[in-house]
Order: C-alpha cells, then structure tokens, then sequence
C-alpha cells in the first residue's frame, strides 16, 4: 500500500510541475536577455574624463503645455497640458 502511496503521489508531483515547463523556457529567455544587456559594452563611457566639460551651467528649464501619452498606450495621457518652470542654482529635497 505504501508503494501504491508514493507512486500516486510521485506521478501527482510530476504532472503538476510538467504544466511549469512553458514558463520555465520564458524564464530562461529572459534571463539570457537580461544577461546580454548587463554584459553589452555602452557607446558612450561614463567613466571617462575625455570631452568638454563646462566649468559652470546657468540657465532656466523651462516646458510648457506638453502633452505626453506612452506609445503603447496613446489612449492613456499622463501630462495634460504640463507647464514646468525650474530656476538655475535651485535645490529641493
């Protein structure tokens, strides 16, 4: 009886973790995307000193009446109208 037991439950075991394969496949794909992003070198190195660099930067930001939705998503807006003004040498925490 005890082997009837553990083989019922042994072949439960195996028929529910067989429904987790597709997913299993997706995880690796994903996990080798990821892996091919954090080993791809950028083309602009953030480490280096080469370049022009301003000694000091002035000025104003500002945006007005911007209008922003993402593309996959064009019927969902998240800026309406968005009027933003951001004086030079200011700090908000």
């Amino acid at each position: 009886m005890q082997v009837f037991f553990s083989l019922t439950m042994t072949a439960m075991s195996v028929s529910q973790s067989s429904t987790l394969f597709p997913d299993t496949n997706k995880a690796i794909d994903s996990a080798a995307s990821i892996f091919n992003i954090l080993d791809s070198k950028p083309d602009i190195d953030s480490s280096s000193n080469d370049g022009v660099t301003q000694e000091t930067v002035v000025g104003n930001i500002e945006l007005q009446h911007v209008n922003f939705s993402y593309p996959t998503r064009p019927d969902i807006q998240i800026f309406k109208d968005l009027t933003l003004s951001i004086p030079s040498a200011k700090v908000n925490f």
